[in-house]
């Protein structure tokens, strides 16, 4: 995507063209000219699928109002709580805020996809912004928002929100630009909500997830026993949503028992779970405050007899040892981490417990009763059923438009069966035009044991993940994404995008620390 939605237009064109909202407007003089027409196959590609055609003189009214650099308070307020509300609608987890000086996009990630929703004066921009930071906000880094700098809010007022949102995440990055006066901005907005409706049992919640049958019964086993289990995948792929069902799952099955979380910033309420609040006065700001503050919080719950307890994300060395220390005392621990496979979260703990001092740290990590779970996963759009296409049925002109032929060399390398696999189509109502109308994992679940962690003890990560593989009859993340394309449930060119990798991968036998 490039950093604005007209880029490469004529002056002529931008100028009988505008994005409100998702809908492009076009004037009805334009109608059919062919610079129009190949920039509306641009704007598809983009994510905007609704266009609009205006009479002249309608249009001009519009275009000029969307064009005033005059905003009051109020309005740009209005405005901001109306584009989190379509971003909840659209089944939005980030809206995209960019100040580029002279103007301003918004975009909305819509199943893992950003679609471009809006191009805005520079002005208009840079207000909203600050009506965002210094007026919705709470729990601010500061009182006002300063484009030179990195900060970190919190949207959670009621009256702010749709009813099933939580919380809004701000933060803010100061972006180079050679058009803004001084320094441009970057805001990006994360929704914190539960989209899935999971519900129920821990099985039936695992299940809504993606995870497959096999890997619910690791869960089940991971459940009873004690030691750290750790959530891994990159941002934005659900990792704090599948932890919110662990957590839920298991307290609903086990009343008997008692379940406690630190997080900082909580980011879901959590049924039947003491949510322990973190404190770190007024250095939100502060790495080493929030990092002190919230080892003392795993401390303090520590000392207040749980049996299972959720540490949200490991973030710090010091956060790294207290898990592992929480483990040895017999709990069972449950976080997330930044890693790139489940293997890999190994070796990142390892690096955490070098940078906190920790001497000999696989000595400690390579206890099936301390590391017990190892978890790796992302999250992949869903074909929409009312139009996606056999692959076999589809025209080559279509299969050529969303299917790469290197991914469909790929693709028969690696399918077992191809009889079932389905493609994209071009949208529908039902999907609102995209192709997908949900998300769901592909996922690697490891269930230590001490034959497993010999191997990683011994530095022998290969010998570990074969073992693994052979014997513990484990699957990759890429494995699992194909098992599901073979069942018609995944587009072959999306799920490429959304592992990382290409759907004929191996992981390396030593996985990279991320």
């Amino acid at each position: 995507m490039s950093t604005t939605f007209f880029e490469g237009a004529s002056k002529e064109l931008r100028e009988n063209v505008f994005l409100d909202s998702g809908v492009l407007y076009i004037s009805e003089a334009w109608r059919g000219q062919a610079e129009l027409m190949s920039f509306l196959s641009l704007a598809r590609k983009r994510g905007v699928f609704e266009m609009k055609y205006l009479p002249s003189s309608e249009f001009q009214k519009r275009f000029t109002q969307q064009d005033s650099d005059n905003f009051k308070l109020s309005e740009l307020q209005d405005y901001a709580i109306r584009l989190i509300r379509t971003a909840y609608e659209e089944n939005a987890s980030d809206i995209h805020i960019a100040d580029y000086g002279t103007y301003g996009t918004i975009q909305m990630r819509c199943l893992g996809m950003l679609r471009s929703h809006a191009q805005l004066p520079g002005a208009k921009t840079k207000q909203l912004i600050a009506v965002i930071y210094g007026t919705l906000s709470q729990q601010a880094s500061s009182s006002s928002h300063t484009p030179s700098i990195r900060q970190d809010a919190r949207i959670s007022r009621r009256q702010y929100l749709p009813e099933q949102v939580h919380s809004v995440r701000v933060h803010t990055e100061p972006l180079e630009c050679s058009q803004a006066d001084g320094n441009g901005c970057f805001m990006p907005l994360r929704l914190l909500y539960d989209r899935t409706s999971a519900a129920g049992s821990l099985g039936s919640r695992l299940s809504k997830l993606g995870y497959l049958p096999a890997d619910i019964d690791r869960f089940h086993s991971l459940t009873e026993r004690s030691g750290l289990t750790i959530i891994s995948g990159p941002t934005g792929h659900g990792k704090s949503t599948a932890l919110k069902h662990l957590m839920e799952g298991q307290a609903q099955e086990a009343p008997e028992k008692s379940f406690l979380s630190i997080e900082d910033p909580p980011e879901y309420p959590l049924a039947n779970v003491k949510q322990i609040m973190v404190h770190s006065g007024d250095n939100t700001n502060d790495p080493e405050a929030r990092s002190r503050a919230y080892i003392d919080a795993i401390a303090g719950a520590m000392r207040s007899d749980p049996d299972v307890l959720m540490i949200g994300e490991i973030r710090y060395p010091d956060a790294a040892v207290a898990a592992i220390d929480a483990a040895l005392t017999g709990h069972s621990v449950w976080a997330t981490l930044h890693a790139n496979n489940a293997l890999g979260i190994i070796l990142r703990m390892q690096s955490l417990l070098n940078a906190a001092h920790y001497a000999e740290p696989l000595e400690y990590l390579c206890d099936h009763n301390v590391m017990a779970g190892l978890v790796y996963q992302r999250l992949v759009p869903v074909l929409c059923p009312s139009c996606k296409v056999p692959l076999g049925k589809a025209s080559e002109e279509h299969r050529n438009e969303v299917l790469p032929s290197q991914t469909y060399d790929r693709l028969l390398k690696a399918a077992n069966r191809m009889d079932d696999i389905h493609i994209r189509g071009k949208g529908c109502e039902h999907c609102k035009h995209v192709g997908f109308t949900d998300q769901t994992v592909a996922a690697e679940v490891v269930v230590t044991d001490h034959i497993l962690l010999k191997h990683v003890r011994a530095g022998s990560i290969a010998e570990a993940y074969q073992y693994w593989r052979e014997a513990l009859r484990g699957r990759s993340y890429v494995q699992d994404a194909i098992s599901k394309m073979e069942q018609g449930v995944l587009d072959p060119h999306m799920t490429e995008i959304r592992l990382g990798v290409p759907l004929s991968f191996e992981p390396d036998p030593k996985p990279a620390v991320a």
